[in-house]
């Protein structure tokens, strides 16, 4: 049987998946809203071109192709979140399975088993969002809390992302 700071340890790591599929979503959601402005801008620059002979489009303006280039930039951006989505829900997963797996055996479960799982979740982790949403998670803010805090960091740094990125 559990004891009750196993359960509250048990309770974290569930509410930090949770988190992170939560987070996941946020960003994703983020991220296509500013993948579909991008292409539909780009659409409308290469509609309005092509209304013109080759001559004229030759003559067009450097900003309207530096602009082009910065949607083009925006929507690339906008598209890593899939990377980041994959990143986390493996987090996620191999969080999930090591939890699961330290249940397995209740009668034999220690306060060191716990603080090892932890460790191991966290060092998993290649993103900053997710580390400060770990560490959050663990010191006890609530779920509703740690979303809130992702969401002020992504809404400002969605179109200049700081996490660093490990592509599969």
């Amino acid at each position: 049987m559990l004891n009750q700071e196993q359960l509250e340890a048990t309770i974290k790591m569930l509410a930090l998946a949770v988190a992170q599929i939560e987070a996941t979503m946020i960003e994703a959601g983020q991220s296509v809203t500013e993948l579909s402005s991008s292409f539909s801008e780009i659409a409308e620059n290469f509609h309005h071109l092509d209304g013109h002979d080759a001559e004229t489009v030759i003559r067009v303006d450097r900003r309207d192709f530096s602009n082009l280039r910065e949607k083009l930039n925006r929507a690339i951006i906008a598209m890593q979140f899939y990377d980041r989505m994959t990143q986390r829900l493996h987090h996620v997963n191999t969080g999930l399975t090591d939890t699961a797996n330290l249940l397995g055996d209740p009668s034999n479960i220690s306060d060191q088993d716990w603080n090892d799982l932890q460790n191991s979740i966290k060092q998993r982790y290649t993103m900053e969002s997710e580390r400060k949403m770990f560490e959050q998670i663990v010191s006890g803010i609530s779920l509703d809390e740690a979303l809130e805090a992702f969401k002020q960091i992504t809404s400002s740094t969605l179109a200049e992302p700081q996490d660093d990125i490990e592509l599969f």
